[in-house]
C-alpha cells in the first residue's frame, strides 16, 4: 500500500498527526508515528505455531474451543482497548484505518512465515439496526484486509436475524444465550478451511457458536484472527 505522489504532497503539507501521541508522523497514509508504532505492544506467536490456544494464558480461559487455531495482534490492553472502542462506538474512522492497517500488516508477516491459509475469510456478523446505527461491520472491514493480503475470497457466511444484545459485561454462558436463535449460516458450499474474523475475543462465546455452526456442515478447520484476546483471569 505505498503512497502515491499526491498522497506524498498532502503529506507534506498537512501532516497527519499520530493518533497516541499527537506528534506529527513521518510517513504518508499512516496513522502513527514511527516511534509509537515501534512501541506498540505485540503478541509474538511465532514459537506457539502461530495459535495462541497453545498460550496458557489464553486456553485457561476457553473450555474446548470449537475453534482450531486463535491469531491475535496484541492482549486487550492500551492503546487497542482505546482505538477499538473510539471506533465502534465514536465511529473514529481514523482509528478504524489504523487498526485495519495493523492487521493488514499482520496478516504479511503471518504468510511470510509460512502460516496456513484458508479457503476462505468471513467475519461475525451485525444485524440490520445494529448496522444502521453503526454504518459499518468492523469485522467484516478488518476481514477484507486478510483477503486483501493473502489474496483470498472474503464471503459473507452468516446473517443475524434479529439484534443481538451488546455482549460488554457478560460472561460465557449468558452470551451464548443471547446468540441462540439469533445468527443463522447462509445456504451456500463451504470449504474445508475457514477463517474468522471478529474485532476483540473475550470469551470465546460468539466465535464458539459461529465455528459450531461451521463444522456441523462439514468445514474441517476454523481459524479465529482478532484484533485482541482479553487474558484469562
Amino acid at each position: 500500500m505505498q503512497a502515491t505522489l499526491l498522497q506524498r504532497l498532502v503529506h507534506h503539507l498537512a501532516p497527519n498527526s499520530c493518533l497516541w501521541c499527537q506528534m506529527q508522523v513521518q510517513q504518508p497514509q499512516a496513522q502513527l508515528c514511527d516511534f509509537c508504532h515501534a512501541q506498540l505492544p505485540k503478541l509474538d506467536l511465532s514459537w506457539v505455531e502461530h495459535n495462541a490456544l497453545l498460550l496458557p494464558q489464553v486456553a485457561q480461559g476457553f473450555t474446548r474451543p470449537k475453534f482450531d487455531r486463535l491469531c491475535s495482534l496484541s492482549w486487550y490492553r492500551q492503546p487497542y482497548r482505546h482505538w477499538i472502542s473510539q471506533w465502534k462506538f465514536q465511529q473514529h474512522h481514523a482509528a478504524g484505518e489504523l487498526l485495519c492497517q495493523l492487521i493488514y500488516q499482520q496478516a504479511l508477516v503471518y504468510q511470510q512465515q509460512g502460516g496456513s491459509l484458508p479457503d476462505c475469510i468471513s467475519y461475525t456478523p451485525i444485524s440490520n439496526q445494529r448496522l444502521q446505527e453503526r454504518g459499518f461491520n468492523q469485522a467484516k472491514l478488518l476481514a477484507l484486509q486478510l483477503s486483501a493480503a493473502w489474496q483470498k475470497p472474503c464471503v459473507s457466511l452468516f446473517q443475524s436475524t434479529n439484534l443481538v444484545p451488546h455482549q460488554i459485561g457478560l460472561n460465557r454462558k449468558e452470551r451464548l444465550a443471547n446468540l441462540k436463535g439469533k445468527i443463522e449460516l447462509q445456504k451456500r458450499a463451504l470449504p474445508a478451511h475457514v477463517t474468522l474474523v471478529d474485532d476483540v475475543i473475550t470469551t470465546g462465546a460468539t466465535l464458539d457458536y459461529l465455528s459450531a455452526l461451521l463444522k456441523a456442515k462439514g468445514v474441517q478447520t476454523v481459524s479465529v484472527w482478532t484484533l485482541a484476546i482479553t487474558r484469562a483471569k
